[in-house]
C-alpha cells in the first residue's frame, strides 16, 4: 500500500505538465466521472459548524440512484432508525418521512422542512455529486480559465483504504457583494442562482431569521464564490470525489466523507418505495 501512495505521489509531482495542466485534467476526469455515475451506496458522514461555532456530526445511510436522483436515507446518528424517501419530481416533490420516534407516524415534508433540515447546511436534494457538478461549471463558465488559476493538486493520501489526490481550490480574493432580494426570492432560491449556498447565506445575514424570511428590497450579503477554500479527495480509481471540505474567512466549514463506497451496484426501483420490506415506513 505504502508502495502505491510513493508511485502515485511520484506521478504527479514529476509530470512534465504543469500544475495548473494536471490539476485541470484531474477536475476534469473527476467531472465526468460524477456524470458517469449510476447508482450508488454508501456511508454519509458529515461534521457542519453551526451558527454558535459548535460542531454537529451525523452519519446515515445512504442508497442513491442519479437518473432520476432518488434517495434512500436511514439514520445511524444522531436519530437512529429514522429514515427518509426522496425521489425527484415525484410525491409534490415532498420527503417521505419514518421519524422513529414522536409523532409516530409517517410524514411527508418539503425538503426544505425546518423539522427536516434541523440546521443541516444542505438539502436531501443535495446529496451526491450533481450539486458538485453544477456548481462546478457554474463558476468555470462565469470565471473561464482563470478558474484553474486556483486550483491545484496539494496532496496524495490514503483514506478509506483509498488512494486519494488532494485537489484544493483556494479562492483568496473571495468576498462578499451586495444583493438586492427580488419579489418572490428566498435565501434559498438566491443561493440556488448564484450557486453558494443557503446556510453560509443565512449565517453571513443576521437580519434574516430563516430560508424564506425575506422581503423585496432588503439588501443581503452574498458571496462571490461557494467559500473562500474547497478541498476534495479524489479516489484515484473511480476519480470520484469521496470527500468535500469547506472552509470560510473564519475557518473550518464542513466536511463531507463517502465512506465505504460502492459504485455502480444494481438497485430495484422498488427498493425506493415505502412498502420495500426492510423499510419501517
Amino acid at each position: 500500500m505504502k508502495y502505491v501512495y510513493l508511485v502515485c505521489f511520484f506521478f504527479i509531482v514529476s509530470s512534465g505538465y504543469s500544475q495548473e495542466a494536471r490539476s485541470r485534467q484531474l477536475m476534469e476526469k473527476m467531472l465526468n466521472a460524477c456524470d458517469a455515475l449510476k447508482s450508488a451506496t454508501f456511508v454519509l458522514k458529515s461534521t457542519e459548524r453551526e451558527l454558535d461555532g459548535s460542531l454537529q456530526e451525523s452519519e446515515m445511510l445512504i442508497k442513491m440512484l442519479t437518473h432520476p436522483l432518488s434517495i434512500y436515507l436511514y439514520m445511524i446518528s444522531p436519530h437512529p432508525g429514522a429514515e427518509c424517501l426522496w425521489k425527484s419530481g415525484q410525491s409534490s416533490n415532498r420527503v417521505l418521512v419514518n421519524p422513529n420516534g414522536f409523532p409516530y407516524i409517517n410524514l411527508k415534508l418539503s425538503p426544505s422542512n425546518s423539522l427536516l433540515r434541523q440546521d443541516s447546511h444542505h438539502l436531501i436534494s443535495e446529496i451526491g455529486f450533481d450539486y458538485i457538478v453544477s456548481m462546478t461549471w457554474y463558476y468555470i463558465s462565469k470565471m473561464g480559465d482563470s478558474f484553474f488559476n486556483y486550483l491545484s493538486i496539494t496532496d496524495t493520501l490514503m483514506w478509506d483504504d483509498r488512494t486519494c489526490y488532494e485537489l484544493t481550490f483556494d479562492y483568496k480574493p473571495f468576498r462578499f457583494f451586495d444583493y438586492t432580494i427580488q419579489p418572490g426570492e428566498t435565501l434559498t432560491s438566491v443561493a440556488n442562482r448564484f450557486h453558494v449556498s443557503d446556510y453560509v447565506l443565512l449565517n453571513h445575514n443576521p437580519d434574516v431569521s430563516d430560508y424564506d424570511a425575506t422581503k423585496p428590497g432588503q439588501k443581503i450579503k452574498v458571496p462571490d464564490f461557494y467559500n473562500r477554500k474547497v478541498m476534495f479527495y479524489v479516489d484515484s480509481r473511480s476519480l470520484l470525489p469521496l470527500v468535500q471540505i469547506t472552509y470560510d474567512e473564519k475557518g473550518f466549514l464542513e466536511k463531507y466523507e463517502l465512506k465505504s463506497f460502492v459504485i455502480n451496484p444494481v438497485i430495484g426501483p422498488d427498493e425506493f418505495e415505502s412498502t420495500y420490506a426492510t423499510y419501517g415506513f
